[in-house]
């Protein structure tokens, strides 16, 4: 059986997110990035979350996208609109979903393979011992020294890491910019690998690079655009998620979304009409991740939504 993506294990995460090995620029580099990554079930389970980009996991230091099981099933559960799978390749288990209408739809592989003598399993057993000790075990080599734009920019991107760092300890729900300008943790980020002392304008613009990096992460946005600048935690944001559950909840039972669930766009359009038309789109998804992974909605084909 043959997992779409590695998104779809978010509901049974529980490791924290790790901060990831190499910047999202030089994903592309990994030889594993973008493939269907043979794992066993127990390491996918583990996968750590990337912290930037949702729906990329890592194994090591190998973003992953998606996965390919192979394996006994040992439960299913029947709903509406799906059919669960649980899967056991002697690791562990891992649920799997297969859409009943989407299926009929279009000429995908099924979920079933026919191998009366193991010769699959067998297969697989001599072929994940050599992918684990040749790509997925060995660390990722790619330099990052001559990638980065320049000084100002490695700074910015440690600065953001930082950021992040504090947000999630701390858990504060809003901030504004010259509160973490205060904080001589982070000062000491915008200053680093500076010749000549930096004055305070300097120092202002590093912290004002990193917050808008953070801002298209989805991490944190504005709901009310203007002089202030008050910035909101997407994750303490109780009051996003909540609104948008519940556009999802009642949407996908209408008769246009009943089928697939409610598209990605159709959401944010709802979500700043319904809460703030500040919201950006990296933070709704950032959101709708969050959700899956407490099992409140499902994602299926194309980036669709549906209560679970």
């Amino acid at each position: 059986m043959q997992g779409d993506s590695a998104e779809e294990c978010a509901e049974i995460q529980k490791s924290k997110n790790a901060e990831d090995p190499l910047p999202s620029m030089l994903w592309g580099l990994d030889p594993v990035h973008g493939v269907f990554a043979k794992l066993y079930i127990k390491d996918i389970l583990e996968l750590k979350k990337s912290c930037p980009i949702p729906g990329v996991f890592f194994y090591k230091t190998h973003p992953i996208t998606k996965v390919d099981i192979l394996g006994t099933i040992v439960q299913k559960r029947e709903r509406e609109k799906s059919v669960s799978f649980g899967v056991d390749d002697g690791t562990g288990v891992i649920s799997c979903v297969c859409w009943k209408k989407q299926r009929a739809l279009e000429n995908i592989k099924p979920a079933k393979i026919a191998d009366p003598v193991f010769t699959a399993q067998i297969a697989r057993m001599l072929e994940l011992p050599y992918l684990y000790r040749n790509f997925y075990d060995k660390t990722s080599k790619i330099s990052t020294d001559s990638t980065e734009p320049n000084q100002q920019g490695g700074k910015i991107l440690s600065l953001q890491r930082k950021i992040k760092q504090f947000l999630d300890q701390t858990r504060v729900k809003n901030f504004y910019q010259q509160e973490l300008e205060a904080i001589d943790s982070l000062v000491c980020i915008a200053q680093q690998n500076q010749e000549t002392p930096c004055v305070s304008r300097q120092i202002h613009e590093v912290f004002q690079e990193a917050v808008c990096a953070l801002q298209e992460e989805g991490v944190i946005f504005q709901k009310v655009a203007g002089p202030s600048k008050l910035y909101l935690v997407t994750d303490e944001e109780k009051e996003l998620h909540n609104a948008t559950l519940r556009i999802i909840q009642d949407d996908s039972t209408r008769p246009k979304h009943v089928e697939k669930g409610c598209p990605f766009l159709h959401i944010v359009n709802c979500v700043r009409h319904s809460y703030s038309a500040g919201v950006s789109e990296a933070a709704v998804q950032r959101v709708l991740d969050r959700l899956e992974c407490n099992s409140e909605i499902v994602s299926t084909m194309d980036r669709h939504y549906t209560a679970a």
